[in-house]
């Protein structure tokens, strides 16, 4: 009897232990607590937007596993490698530049295109039968629609940040009244033309008196930072100069509708308890 006893409390306090661990279940897959605060930190989303995001990607899990759709590490590691070589970065510097960027770790950042890749694959067993390529009046009116997106200095005045010590270089962007020998800084003009383009697109994103997040230095080992004095020339290339990326956004806008209505559809369908959230 003092042995059942024994076991019934073990598996009562066992049970609680793993539903205190758990705070929503999509037709009986878990998603922790754990997992909704760390989204939630990453995202800077409410709760309730975080709990959605979740469901979702839990629903496309499972939608993966019914189809015996897998993504695999090596995928996954081709993937980075590509993304590395197209930014003109070791796989490292990449990790380095998503931990700064985006604050994402090595795992982080692995897990985040783990997802990307298996909602590509996704998308081509649920959606491409269903899509059309966008007619010329289709392009024209998001072009139209967005134009704003598209309007880019043809040069910045920047000064360039760097150092071989990360720590003390983000101590100097944080008071660049202070002096830090291992410090250097560089004042030039960048002409984005002649730029790899997600550094183009960083530079762009940036406000005039604010700096960069800290990237990896090019062709090197160190770390820099780009402070934005000035943005000059501003202009919007013609329709036919950025036509490859409207009509890629289209398809993406349409991939994303065709998908969200089918994981709304789907999630009508699943079972789905919420046993506990974090507080907002």
């Amino acid at each position: 009897m003092k042995k059942l006893l024994l076991f019934l409390t073990f598996t009562t306090l066992s049970m609680a232990e793993i539903i205190g661990g758990i705070a929503i279940s999509v037709d009986d897959e878990p998603i922790t607590l754990y997992e909704v605060k760390q989204e939630q930190r990453l995202s800077k989303s409410s709760v309730k937007q975080t709990v959605d995001n979740l469901i979702r990607l839990k629903l496309e899990q499972i939608e993966a596993k019914k189809r015996n759709i897998i993504v695999t590490n090596e995928e996954v590691i081709e993937d980075l490698k590509n993304m590395a070589k197209q930014n003109n970065l070791t796989l490292p510097q990449l990790y380095e530049a998503m931990q700064s960027v985006r604050q994402l770790t090595e795992s982080q950042t692995k897990a985040k295109t783990k997802e990307k890749l298996l909602k590509q694959k996704l998308f081509n067993a649920i959606a491409l039968s269903q899509m059309d390529e966008p007619t010329d009046e289709e392009v024209e009116e998001y072009y139209n629609l967005h134009i704003d997106e598209y309007r880019a200095p043809r040069s910045i005045d920047v000064v360039i940040y760097s150092s071989a010590n990360q720590a003390s270089l983000q101590q100097k962007i944080s008071n660049p009244m202070i002096f830090l020998p291992e410090v250097q800084t560089e004042n030039t003009q960048i002409d984005m033309a002649k730029i790899n383009p997600r550094l183009a697109q960083i530079l762009s994103n940036t406000k005039e008196s604010q700096f960069t997040p800290i990237l990896p230095q090019m062709g090197g080992n160190g770390h820099m930072s780009f402070y934005i004095q000035k943005k000059n020339d501003l202009n919007t290339p013609p329709l036919e100069l950025v036509r490859d990326h409207v009509e890629n956004k289209i398809m993406e806008n349409k991939r994303e509708h065709i998908l969200n209505e089918h994981f709304q559809r789907a999630r009508l369908n699943a079972q789905i308890k919420v046993l506990r959230l974090p507080e907002e």
